[in-house]
């Protein structure tokens, strides 16, 4: 968001510019010490447009973060014997792809330039991209709509005979004053009919430690829930803000809601002159169903004069949460430039294929049913192809022919089980030589102990996590049990208050006698597997229900399940009934069946 700075008059747009790049971490840090940074810095003060994320206080930080990964690709240009801009690119080894520093971290990715060199600047930066032979095309942005960067880069691109595509989207801002009646009022109104509500900025170092890791443990169960990639479990990530909290040259903004003591959302942002851009936020998932994120960001807009902030960026996104914080929004630029034809036709192909197939979905389906059906659709894709490679070759294909056959047909017998107190069997798990094992109840947290690679694992990882605020507020119970602090297993159980649905025999119901409970949805991970972990859940499970006054226990396995049958009926577990579920095409009939 551009600032009302001093700039000095449009320089000649003929004046000679030489530029050289710094490209290891040491050469860097030497020049930062003999006067670049007081240079790099100079240049940031005297460009309007000039973001948070070019600066000398954003990037070294990263540099140094990712240097297993990435190596610096500095870009000074001079004019006349003095530094006019700076680009701060990197290189990812791997791919040998140039990228700017800290890549998609950066909310927004442009030049520094002194006013009246940016056309000089961009064009050094795309001729030392064509020049160095990088795969990829070279990516800038996003842009402010304020900067004249898309424009400069389109017409150098035309001067070269370079190939460029454009993109935007859209960017939500919000500006005072804050609204008369703010977001997610009514939650807060709930919270502090119960108890106590606090808001606290986080702005020293016995306030970080105390937030930091549990604000690390929300988000990355967080990023669980929506099946993304676990940042906070990458140590180059931590550091990185461990660095940023304790800058000298960034200003960081971090804050906590809290209730009755607990913290259920927190939010890491940063603040660039004067407006606060906005970071990651992390929840308490079982609190999910009442926003707490909303109800921080919404203090944040209401008490923005007493924080020091003239402004929220919200930056790019479309999401339903940011509409409604923002009361402005603006359009921000992509633009990828290529270095060869082949790459720019196989793109512009691409895109044409995606356009016409969103228009021909959108003329049958309706508006809006791209996003709603058909990207979901290609998520559940990725897994599936995802699952047949963890599988191997033959056993993906006859998981896959299985599939396609149930689809078209499917008998199933699902069985019904109980038991009381009298009938169970306790079960021990089978553990090796200095293993222990316990039992959780609704500590979601322990799905942060696993750390596998496994898709079949992670996809049911997400369904927990996704599940779990709605099982909460149902009053059910999620059962973890750990093998020296590993997740190895989980499963639900509560007090029907109604006939039981059995979820593992689609379509039955069963009617329970009062203070009965119901088990349901259980998983061992594979590494576990064969050690009587199951059964030894399960055994924890019954007794905690049984000593809390339940009479009976029901739970439900289909008959094809033999592992999973064998040992409910180890622990005691009766057969009550059974269920042929029927299915061809769209057709549902449930027919019982007499207990052999």
């Amino acid at each position: 968001m551009p600032q009302n700075v001093a700039v000095a008059a449009r320089a000649d747009g003929g004046i000679r510019v030489e530029s050289y790049a710094l490209t290891t971490l040491p050469t860097l840090e030497e020049a930062l010490a003999r006067g670049l940074r007081e240079e790099w810095r100079r240049l940031v003060d005297s460009d309007p447009v000039a973001s948070l994320f070019q600066t000398c206080g954003w990037c070294m930080p990263w540099y140094r973060c990712y240097a297993n990964e990435y190596d610096p690709h500095v870009i000074v240009v001079s004019a006349r014997g003095r530094a006019v801009g700076v680009v701060p690119m990197a290189v990812e080894r791997a791919t040998r792809a140039m990228v700017f520093a800290s890549n998609t971290m950066a909310d927004y990715r442009d030049v520094v330039a002194q006013p009246g060199y940016r056309e000089q600047v961009i064009g050094e930066l795309i001729r030392q991209y064509i020049d160095g032979g990088f795969t990829g095309p070279l990516s800038i942005g996003w842009i402010d709509p304020a900067s004249d960067t898309p424009a400069l880069v389109q017409q150098i691109c035309a001067a070269r005979r370079l190939h460029c595509t454009e993109r935007q989207q859209p960017c939500w801002r919000w500006f005072p004053p804050a609204p008369a009646k703010p977001s997610a009022h009514k939650f807060l109104n709930w919270y502090k009919r119960k108890g106590t509500v606090s808001f606290e900025v986080v702005d020293s170092d016995a306030k970080w430690e105390r937030f930091r890791d549990e604000y690390y443990r929300h988000h990355t169960l967080r990023q669980i829930q929506a099946g993304r990639l676990k940042v906070f479990d990458d140590a180059r990530k931590t550091a990185l803000y461990e660095e940023l909290f304790h800058s000298d040259e960034i200003r960081v903004h971090v804050t906590a809601f809290s209730y009755n003591g607990q913290m259920l959302a927190g939010h890491f942002g940063r603040v660039w002159r004067g407006v606060l851009l906005l970071g990651p936020t992390s929840i308490r998932l079982e609190e999910e169903q009442r926003s707490p994120a909303v109800i921080l960001l919404s203090w944040i807009i209401d008490n923005a004069a007493s924080l020091g902030l003239n402004a929220f960026d919200l930056t790019i996104g479309d999401s339903d949460f940011k509409a409604r914080l923002a009361n402005r929004r603006v359009d921000v630029t992509m633009l990828d430039v290529y270095a060869n034809s082949r790459g720019y036709y196989r793109q512009v192909a691409r895109n044409r294929i995606v356009k016409w197939a969103k228009t021909g979905v959108e003329r049958v389906m309706g508006a809006g049913a791209w996003k709603s059906t058909v990207k979901p659709a290609a998520a559940r894709l990725g897994y599936k192809r995802r699952r047949l490679a963890e599988l191997g070759p033959w056993p993906g294909v006859k998981t896959a022919l299985a599939s396609a056959v149930a689809k078209v047909y499917d008998n199933r017998v699902g069985l019904v089980y109980s038991i009381t107190t009298e009938q169970l069997r306790p079960a021990q798990p089978k553990l090796a030589e200095g293993e222990t094992s316990e039992v959780h109840d609704n500590q979601i947290e322990d799905l942060l102990s696993w750390h596998g690679h496994c898709p079949s694992t992670e996809s049911l990882l997400t369904q927990c996590a996704r599940s779990y605020s709605r099982v909460r507020n149902q009053g059910r119970i999620l059962h973890t049990i750990v093998v020296n602090g590993k997740l190895a297993g989980w499963g639900y159980s509560y007090l029907p208050t109604e006939p039981v649905h059995l979820t593992e025999t689609p379509g039955a119901t069963l009617e329970c006698e009062a203070g009965s409970a119901s088990l349901y949805d259980f998983h061992v991970l594979p590494e576990f597997s064969g050690r009587r972990l199951y059964q030894a859940l399960l055994t924890e499970i019954l007794r905690k229900r049984f000593a809390a006054g339940a009479t009976r226990a029901y739970i439900s396995v289909l008959q094809a399940n033999a592992p999973s049958r064998i040992a409910i009926e180890r622990v005691g577990f009766q057969l009550l009934r059974r269920n042929l579920y029927r299915r061809t095409w769209n057709q549902e009939r449930l027919t019982s069946l007499p207990v052999a």
